[in-house]
């Protein structure tokens, strides 16, 4: 598997991010405490919440109206998701994926890899491009 990923990074090392909206891709980080998503299709468990403002790593402020739950792979559950209505993009957050997958992600250099803490069966994983790490699935 990660063999697969790492050759998939060499094909795909051309794809920027343009700033359009890509409702498909999520990308993993480490810099807030959130999962957040700005495609209402992708939840499943919606519930309305109090507007909670939502401060972006670029500076930019924005507000979550809606909460609920999201399935990556069809195998990852991800709950507690913001809906951003203005987001371009989709976010995983490491330490929330943590705490509810009870998992562990290590990263490299071109990979990151989500193990079950258990199990130490492979979950999930990451690609890197252009800085950021890319959900892959597995």
């Amino acid at each position: 598997m990660l063999i697969e990923l790492q050759n998939a990074q060499k094909t795909n090392s051309n794809d920027k991010m343009t700033g359009e909206r890509d409702t498909n891709t999520w990308i993993i980080g480490t810099g807030a405490s959130n999962h957040m998503t700005g495609n209402l299709n992708h939840m499943h468990e919606i519930r309305d919440i109090q507007s909670c403002p939502v401060e972006l790593p670029n500076g930019q402020h924005m507000t979550a109206i809606k909460e609920g739950s999201v399935m990556l792979d069809g195998v990852l559950k991800l709950t507690n998701v913001l809906y951003v209505p203005k987001l371009n993009c989709n976010l995983i957050f490491v330490s929330q994926m943590m705490d509810e997958l009870k998992c562990v992600v290590q990263f490299t250099n071109k990979l990151c890899v989500v193990h079950d803490r258990v199990l130490r069966t492979l979950i999930g994983a990451g690609e890197r491009r252009d800085g950021l790490y890319f959900f892959r699935g597995v």
